[in-house]
């Protein structure tokens, strides 16, 4: 598009501002010629941006050019009502490209191409030396290939031979240093797990009196970015347990029966190293209700179930911790007891608890007199996540800042005001999809927590 053309546009858009049709027109332009910024500028501006998936990819592609970790967050959002988004896991896998990342770039670029075999990237896929020749990228890293059989026969038609489960990448307990003395605030979910996991865990002499075994089960739910995963991580800290992660991206395959071999032998590996702490990602995406199944997810939750609380399950001393945005789409089967025995509700940090995160996000850096206290009252509504966007916007601008005028820089007051001022808070939509669950679908009592917090806020 010629420069006439786009200076149309523009004028069209000064006279209809509202007019997002031609606005998206005019950043997909200035994103195909290499003006990002314009885009970015076009995108701040807009009144309102439709709520829909391809939008929230364009402003995701406007942000893994401009503002990198805001694209994260943007891109955590699509997936969470779409896990099978291939364009959101190519963009996830550009930006961890742009950070450096190769190994969470190539496991997010598996996913897409596996999703979606037609989207391609050559120049990603050099940067990963993944071959052009292959249908697709290597399988993740976590899942090596067993390199006494590295020769692409399989055991069976369509199933490659198994791996080592030796060789799962987990994180031993001198590794696992965070504790919940980490994490600000959620003082009534950190104690449940105390109560259902550590304390048995820890005291095995007194529970065993009540016939309660170290191990079991904790399905969190929550708005995206609210310390989930930093719980379950903080959880295995606590223990001295070593932490096994799994995501969908980990266990998905092509191969016909691979995706559940692999998930079995995550289990395996962790009953071999226990004391362990199972950490399930997205847990929606695994374990999604067999209604909602297709024939290639069905099998995967049926062994999920099964590796819980089957007849050959050996669980001791193997805490098992779920998260997910969309509860309503977990299996409820899963829910029972023996498998998650509680179903907790993970807020978004209350003030106090903004206040604790923004100190904890801090910590060490250069500032000056901050009210701490007066920021969390105005970051209303904003997740951990966005606590952290809105400290890296404030250091971007700091260390601009230092950059012109060769004075050391620091955070300030009205550093972080703004940065507040110029973030949305990413709980907001995913407050309003679950006040109607809250209120409509709460015939088991699954959404208590939920409904208590709404009536409190």
């Amino acid at each position: 598009m010629n420069e006439q053309t786009l200076k149309l546009l523009e004028k069209a858009l000064n006279a209809t501002p509202e007019d997002w049709e031609t606005r998206a027109h005019l950043i997909d332009q200035y994103l195909a010629i290499g003006s990002p910024e314009r885009a970015a500028q076009l995108l701040k501006s807009a009144p309102v941006i439709p709520d829909t998936e391809p939008d929230a990819l364009r402003k995701a592609r406007v942000e893994l050019e401009t503002a990198p970790s805001d694209a994260i967050i943007t891109l955590q959002n699509v997936l969470a009502r779409n896990k099978a988004c291939a364009e959101a896991y190519l963009l996830m896998a550009k930006v961890y490209q742009k950070n450096g990342l190769r190994d969470k770039a190539r496991k997010k670029y598996g996913a897409a191409t596996i999703i979606d075999e037609n989207l391609r990237d050559p120049q990603l896929e050099q940067w990963l030396g993944i071959s052009g020749a292959s249908e697709h990228p290597d399988p993740p890293a976590s899942v090596p290939v067993d390199p006494a059989n590295d020769q692409g026969e399989s055991s069976a038609v369509g199933v490659p031979a198994q791996s080592n489960p030796d060789e799962f990448v987990v994180d031993e307990p001198q590794q696992t240093r965070v504790t919940f003395d980490d994490i600000g605030g959620m003082e009534d979910v950190i104690e449940r797990i105390r109560m259902n996991i550590i304390y048995p865990f820890k005291n095995p002499a007194v529970f065993q009196k009540f016939n309660k075994k170290p191990g079991g089960g904790i399905l969190m739910y929550g708005p995206p970015g609210c310390g989930k995963t930093h719980i379950a991580r903080a959880t295995a800290g606590e223990c001295g347990a070593v932490f096994i992660s799994i995501a969908i991206t980990d266990i998905l395959s092509r191969w016909l029966g691979e995706s559940e071999q692999r998930l079995h032998r995550y289990f395996e590996t962790a009953r071999r190293r226990s004391p362990a702490v199972i950490f399930i990602d997205e847990i929606d995406a695994i374990g999604v209700s067999r209604s909602d199944a297709g024939a290639s997810m069905a099998p995967i939750v049926n062994v999920l179930l099964t590796e819980m609380d089957g007849l050959d399950a050996r669980n001791d001393n193997v805490m098992i911790l779920a998260a997910t945005n969309s509860p309503w789409r977990v299996d409820s089967a899963l829910r029972r007891p023996g498998r998650f025995d509680r179903v907790l509700f993970v807020p978004p940090p209350d003030e106090a608890a903004r206040e604790a995160i923004l100190k904890i996000r801090l910590r060490d850096m250069p500032v000056e007199s901050l009210d701490l206290k007066k920021l969390a009252k105005l970051a209303d509504r904003f997740s951990g996540a966005d606590l952290r966007a809105v400290v890296e916007r404030a250091s971007e601008k700091a260390i601009y800042e230092e950059m012109t005028t060769g004075h050391a820089g620091k955070l300030t007051q009205r550093l972080l005001t703004d940065a507040i001022k110029d973030t949305r808070p990413s709980t907001s939509e995913w407050l309003e999809t679950a006040r109607s669950y809250a209120t409509y679908a709460n015939r088991t009592g699954l959404y208590d927590d939920l409904i208590s917090y709404f009536e409190k806020h």
